[in-house]
Formats: C-alpha cells, sequence, structure tokens
C-alpha cells in the first residue's frame, strides 16, 4: 500500500537541501549518502516506508498529533515529518549534525520542529506522550524510555 499523502510531501521536501555540494549529483537517487561523523542520509524508500508504516499504525489524527524521532541526522526525515504531523520532537546524539540539521530546517521555515541534542534511547521526556516514535538510528530494541513516553505505551513492539 502507498500512502499519497507521504510521497507527496517526501517529493516537496528537497533532499539535496540537507546534503554537501559533493554529493548533489546524487541527491535524488534511492540510496544512502553520507552526512558526515560516519553517519548517512536514509534512501527515500527506507525514509518513505518508515513514515508511511508510523502513518497506517497510527490511531491518531496526522495533522494534529506529535511525534518524537530519534535520530535527526541530516534533518530531511525531520522536515518530512514535520509537513505531516501538528510538532515534531528529534533528539541526535551528534551535536554538529543536530546544528546542522536545526540551520537548514530554520532556513526552510519549519516551525514545528524542535532539536535536542542527547541520547535517543532516553526519549524527550519533557513533550511526552507522544501519538508515534519513529527510529532512523541504529536500535536493536526499545528502550523502555520509548513505551513510557508513547500514548501507545505498551504496545509497541521490538524490532
Amino acid at each position: 500500500m502507498v500512502d499519497e499523502r507521504v510521497l507527496a510531501v517526501l517529493a516537496g521536501v528537497d533532499r539535496a537541501k540537507f546534503i554537501a555540494k559533493e554529493w548533489k549529483g546524487v541527491a535524488y537517487e534511492d540510496r544512502p549518502i553520507p552526512i558526515g561523523h560516519e553517519q548517512t542520509i536514509s534512501q527515500p524508500y527506507t525514509v518513505a516506508r518508515m513514515i508511511e508504516l508510523l502513518v497506517q499504525s497510527a490511531k491518531f489524527i496526522v495533522q494534529s498529533s506529535k511525534v518524537l524521532e530519534i535520530g535527526t541526522g541530516s534533518g530531511w526525515q525531520t522536515g518530512i515529518l514535520a509537513k505531516l504531523f501538528a510538532q515534531v520532537y528529534s533528539v541526535e546524539v551528534i551535536p554538529e549534525l543536530a546544528e546542522r540539521a536545526g540551520e537548514i530546517l530554520g532556513k526552510l521555515k519549519v516551525q514545528n520542529a524542535k532539536l535536542k541534542v542527547g541520547d535517543g534511547k532516553e526519549g524527550w521526556r519533557e513533550f511526552a506522550p507522544y501519538d508515534g516514535i519513529i527510529c532512523g538510528a541504529n536500535a536493536q530494541e526499545a528502550p523502555r524510555a520509548w513505551g513510557d513516553e508513547s500514548k501507545g505505551g505498551d504496545e509497541m513492539g521490538e524490532f
């Protein structure tokens, strides 16, 4: 199943704005691209599918909900989420990536996303509970904090 809302928003957030100049030539390819600090911007298919699954599994109205994103990275997925959800809270462990993502999102006038430097395993309790949580970072299992901060709580599954 393809969620047309997700595809439309994905097409409307220019991936090239979130990567270094030397990678602009491959910005629209369906592949991960290095963003520094041994991290990558995920391939568009992966981002689209993750967001589609979040939207499909959600028991809430997308446009009026708030989500927690673990792993801000380049900020591209954050920008996409900000067009779909009322409020996005995103946690990034690498300060330089969080700063750069914040600058780009600021230039794009994204006002409904807040970024924080920290360990995503700890979530972001200050703004909990969240209607949904999406993880773009490497995680083998969902930390307890995510279940505690999710409105779904005990319904969170393992990876």
